[in-house]
């Protein structure tokens, strides 16, 4: 009983290492009333992830991108949400990487490198990812923008991949207040 109760904390303990790995740097700027979301997660590209892609298999990050406004009764409006893809595909016979990204499922653009550091900022990082609120941002007014990234395929099994609910790869938040 004791060896499953200290197998199962050290899955864990594993997974909350795996977890501090991902951080996002999230930096937002407001311009005519939209949010435009600039984020960053280098801790993503690992060895592993090198590896699962220099053995030939499609590695995908995607980024949920979600403009809220903090409330104190329940929980977070959200504002305006996005989600960008960023894909890599190595191809043994040339010696490259196919690239490409994608947002809420249509292909934005598509390279091809032989450069892996090119690939890995093409794999973490996003500039000025537009996100238009339904309603208008309200003055003087505390918001934030949330991204959390999923990686597929996932290359480690831990305790949060069965768990019933999503759990994400890493994540980052910025807040900031609206002034007009």
């Amino acid at each position: 009983m004791r060896r499953a109760a200290a197998a199962a904390l050290a899955l864990v303990a594993g997974s909350v290492v795996l977890l501090a790995d991902g951080e996002v740097k999230v930096t937002p700027v407001v311009s005519e009333g939209k949010v435009l979301a600039t984020f960053a997660a280098p801790a993503a590209w690992t060895p592993d992830a090198r590896e699962l892609v220099r053995g030939g298999v499609t590695l995908t990050y995607a980024f949920d991108v979600e403009l809220r406004r903090p409330s104190s009764l329940w929980v977070d409006a959200l504002m305006a949400h996005a989600r960008v893809e960023a894909q890599v595909k190595f191809d043994s016979l040339t010696g490259s990487f196919q690239v490409s990204r994608m947002r809420d499922g249509r292909v934005l653009e598509s390279n091809r490198s032989g450069q892996e550091p090119e690939v890995k900022g093409w794999m973490t990082e996003f500039q000025r990812v537009l996100l238009e609120p339904a309603q208008p941002l309200e003055p003087n007014a505390e918001y934030y923008v949330r991204v959390r990234l999923f990686a597929t395929p996932r290359r480690n099994v831990s305790l949060w991949t069965l768990w019933p609910f999503s759990r994400d790869d890493g994540s980052g938040r910025a807040t900031f207040t609206f002034i007009r």
